[in-house]
């Protein structure tokens, strides 16, 4: 496979910010899931 040397870097290309951003935005959801499976099971073994 030949390398384009326009398209060198493709795989590095989105800024840091960008990649940190979806990294936040998975942590919350991952945070918040967690969260509503504990509430979950605490009302259920309150019931």
């Amino acid at each position: 496979m030949a390398l384009d040397p326009d398209n060198a870097d493709r795989g590095d290309a989105r800024p840091l910010a960008e990649r940190l951003g979806w990294m936040v935005v998975i942590w919350l959801i991952s945070v918040g899931v967690i969260g509503l499976v504990a509430y979950a099971i605490r009302w259920w073994i309150n019931a």
